[in-house]
């Protein structure tokens, strides 16, 4: 075993207190959602999603009809994430290619800035989160027809981690099984939070992700107050 596996196994404690205290932020949104000032409804606030769920709907249409293409560009969205998280993290990028039953990007960096870039691809919505950084300047008559298009990333991004996350990933098995699923886990439930909160009136997508944080700040804060 590796110096770099074994602190992988010494990370999973932590990311196992980070899921949970993502599943806590998760309860605690579920409820702001299903619980509006009055007068109470069965649905609460779910009506902000409408259009972004029609949107997921539309996706699934276009993904039995037009198989190969989706499949192609579900590819191509998988390199492309570790190509853009590999900038993020100020790595260098050499080379992309995408093909229909794989793909391939090459970049050099060190550190561990190298575990972003490696399983980014398997729980960071690009595409919704582009779309979610303009939604504040969209004029609120046409809101619906882009909450529609956000939609459509969701159900791409949904269809991206369900095919691509498993096993048979040589991401995912350059790292101890229980750090990659449980970092996967821990880092899709910040994103799928962060974007649920963004549609919230008084947030946007900026804002969200602020509150996210901040929520699991609270939550280590009183885990650690336990300790100590």
């Amino acid at each position: 075993m590796t110096t770099l596996n074994i602190r992988k196994y010494l990370l999973v404690p932590i990311l196992a207190v980070l899921a949970l205290l993502m599943i806590r932020e998760s309860v605690g949104i579920v409820k702001a959602i299903f619980s509006p000032p009055p007068p109470l409804t069965v649905t609460g606030n779910l009506e902000m999603y409408l259009w972004t769920a029609v949107g997921v709907g539309i996706y699934a249409v276009l993904r039995i009809l037009m198989h190969k293409n989706m499949r192609w560009l579900e590819v191509f969205s998988h390199e492309l994430t570790h190509a853009v998280v590999s900038l993020m993290m100020l790595r260098k990028v050499h080379s992309l290619k995408a093909q229909d039953n794989g793909g391939e990007v090459s970049t050099s960096g060190k550190g561990i800035t190298r575990v972003f870039v490696t399983l980014a691809p398997y729980c960071l919505p690009i595409f919704t989160y582009f779309f979610l950084f303009f939604r504040p300047l969209i004029k609120f008559d046409g809101l619906w027809i882009y909450d529609m298009v956000v939609g459509i990333t969701v159900g791409f991004h949904a269809m991206c981690f369900k095919t691509q996350t498993g096993n048979h990933q040589p991401d995912i098995n350059r790292f101890p099984k229980a750090f990659a699923y449980l970092y996967i886990f821990s880092f899709l439930l910040f994103n799928i939070n962060t974007i649920l909160v963004s549609y919230w009136s008084s947030k946007n997508i900026f804002t969200a992700l602020v509150y996210t944080l901040s929520s699991i700040w609270e939550g280590l804060t009183a885990f650690f107050h336990l300790f100590f």
